[in-house]
């Protein structure tokens, strides 16, 4: 999602500055309410994450791999099946939401189904704590297998690139909201995961174990999810003993930067690697 923040508006200053001013909000709110005490910060896990985020953000200057660059290329060209039809602004501001986060929402599953797939995706899984960083921690390949399938699903629905702009931009927000190690107050989680995804939501998708794991694989939205029943909640009092990662012969490297950038040509391919099957 660093990608959106460098092509996905017209106004990239205010996005890039934006960014910003949210990531230290979240860091602020995870010192002072966090979900889980993590105990003894493994060494080079941040500084990991982070190199992550730089490559990708470093690509994704690079090349447009924003779904708005697609999206404004096939409303120009009258491609698309909203372009052609000439879909109202409302309902295809509407379709927009629903078609980006549905296509989230089965690229995740499938980073999960296919073992070439989950090669690649299993870096993000790898990270034996969870926080803002692990927002971050996403392979290099990962961009370049998603990025063509969100460009050909927005040029064949024709997707609104107005609307993308704001909900890539929204998207980044929840890239590190839901990864933040942040405690939302339970009256309010409730009511906001109805509809969205939370932390509370999420962290059950990074857990160890993989019934955890095959489950809540929405960013934004708890929709879909619920439609297709992998939608999963848990008390915040469990969550607190929640453990993350692979199961403990995955963990090795889990923190060594260079140990996950070769992660995908190395070991098994199938997500078998999970601590439990329960």
């Amino acid at each position: 999602m660093l990608s959106a923040l460098i092509r996905g508006g017209s106004a990239p200053w205010l996005l890039f500055f934006g960014f910003w001013a949210i990531l230290c909000l979240f860091a602020a709110a995870e010192l002072w309410r966090p979900l889980h005490d993590g105990g003894e910060e493994p060494g080079g896990r941040i500084a990991g994450n982070v190199g992550f985020g730089v490559i990708n953000a470093a690509i994704g200057a690079a090349v447009p791999v924003s779904t708005v660059v697609p999206a404004q290329w096939a409303a120009a060209h009258g491609i698309g099946l909203m372009n052609h039809l000439a879909v109202p602004f409302l309902a295809a501001a509407v379709a927009t939401v629903l078609v980006r986060s549905l296509a989230t929402y089965v690229m995740h599953r499938l980073s999960h189904a296919v073992p070439l797939l989950w090669r690649v995706h299993r870096v993000h899984h790898s990270d034996t704590r969870i926080d803002l960083s692990t927002g971050f921690r996403n392979h290099p390949l990962e961009l370049a297998i998603v990025a063509p399938f969100y460009a050909v699903v927005t040029v064949a629905c024709g997707l609104d690139p107005r609307v993308l702009a704001v909900y890539e931009a929204v998207g980044i927000v929840f890239t590190l909201w839901d990864h933040a190690n942040l405690a939302v107050p339970e009256p309010a989680d409730r009511l906001l995961r109805r509809l969205l995804v939370t932390p509370a939501v999420h962290h059950i998708h990074h857990s160890s174990r993989r019934a955890d794991t095959d489950s809540n694989y929405g960013e934004v939205l708890t929709l879909w999810d619920r439609v297709f029943g992998t939608y999963r909640e848990k008390p915040q009092a469990e969550l607190r003993e929640t453990r993350f990662g692979l199961g403990d012969a995955a963990d090795v490297g889990a923190s060594s930067f260079l140990h996950q950038l070769r992660a995908p040509f190395a070991g098994e391919a199938a997500p078998s690697s999970f601590a439990s099957e329960a």
